[in-house]
């Protein structure tokens, strides 16, 4: 014993020690298997995740659409529940989900950035005007690349959807019923 301890006292053979340790570490962790990640290879998710309703109250297929800066904002379905489970953002009673689709005109030659935030309006049978509470769509457009996605706009209480207008800036609107 005294003659291990007396051989951990020389620096060298410390050094030594430390660098077998090392290189049985590495081995080790070459030889365990890898963890894989389940993404790899995905462009996109194959499929977009289920989302919940809480407290559905109606919907509608709207299917118009507005046109603002060259670029086609189609309303493509309205729905109205208590809370939607991919909500970020809780606020007010109820919500009003507006689908759309977003698709560039010919023209469109570079990418445009467009605040959805700040232009789209969500008009009330009673003229209330609100600015809604969670927007997917991105904020630039790119040249032929149509994206999905939605406007959440909170009220306070139910609301009927077909007298509803989706306004675009201040020039474009879609009324949602005939």
């Amino acid at each position: 014993m005294s003659k291990v301890r007396s051989l951990l006292k020389i620096s060298a053979v410390r050094v030594i020690l430390v660098i077998v340790f090392i290189a049985i570490a590495v081995v080790v962790s070459f030889s365990l298997p890898k963890e894989q990640d389940p993404n790899i290879g995905l462009i996109n998710d194959p499929a977009p995740p289920t989302v919940g309703v809480t407290r559905p109250v109606g919907s509608i297929v709207v299917n118009r659409s507005a046109v603002y800066r060259n670029i086609t904002i189609m309303v493509t379905k309205v729905e109205e529940a208590g809370a939607f489970s991919d909500d970020r953002k809780r606020a007010g009673l109820y919500t009003v989900r507006v689908s759309v689709h977003v698709q560039p005109g010919n023209t469109i030659q570079t990418p445009v950035g467009i605040e959805f935030a700040n232009l789209a309006r969500l008009v009330l049978p009673n003229g209330q005007v609100i600015s809604p509470k969670l927007v997917t769509v991105l904020p630039i457009v790119f040249p032929k690349q149509a994206q999905e996605g939605f406007f959440d706009f909170a009220v306070s209480s139910q609301v009927p959807l077909s007298p509803l207008v989706l306004q675009v800036g201040t020039d474009s609107s879609v009324a949602f019923g005939q």
